[in-house]
């Protein structure tokens, strides 16, 4: 009986976590969360900028050889909901660049929504004072997510009657004798 006896007061080994214990594990992953989250929205929001800025690199490159090729800039898809801008969030960004072979793919903004897009015009000679030999174009980005991206880029075009550079979070353009 000595035997039997000493086995029923044999102890179980503990199962699963005190409340305290949980609690502990709980609140030190808010507080790694609380600190992580942020620094991996800001990484996030600096990749899409730094996606925008080559984006827009890579169509002006792409603007400029067409216009090399066939002495003209591709034709902007007039969007009346956007003052007649081609935008890239309603699908025909100049379609033509990807279609000719120009671009390997569409330009899209990493969000692409009303807020952050690309946009596209050309105008007629000599428009807003902006002189030179031939159309013009104006190519730009709407937003940067990241203050600090936009401050460090900033793009240039303006004219003696209208200064794109106060639309855009970036702006360039060829075509015309910039003032």
């Amino acid at each position: 009986h000595s035997i039997r006896a000493s086995s029923s007061m044999r102890t179980h080994p503990r199962r699963g976590f005190t409340l305290i214990e949980l609690v502990v594990v709980i609140s030190i992953l808010a507080i790694l969360s609380g600190v992580l989250v942020p620094r991996v929205t800001n990484h996030l929001k600096a990749a899409r900028d730094a996606r925008r800025l080559a984006d827009i690199k890579a169509v002006r490159s792409a603007i400029e050889q067409y216009y090399m090729d066939k002495g003209t800039y591709p034709a902007a898809n007039a969007n009346s909901s956007y003052g007649g801008w081609d935008v890239s969030n309603d699908g025909d960004f100049i379609r033509v660049l990807r279609d000719q072979g120009y671009l390997d793919e569409d330009a899209v903004d990493p969000i692409n929504d009303a807020t952050f897009h690309y946009r596209y015009y050309v105008y007629a000679q000599s428009s807003y004072g902006c002189l030179g030999n031939s159309d013009f174009y104006v190519l730009g980005i709407r937003n940067f997510e990241g203050p600090d991206y936009a401050a460090k880029n900033k793009g240039y075009f303006a004219c003696s009657g209208r200064d794109w550079n106060t639309e855009f979070a970036y702006v360039t353009g060829g075509g015309a004798n910039l003032q």
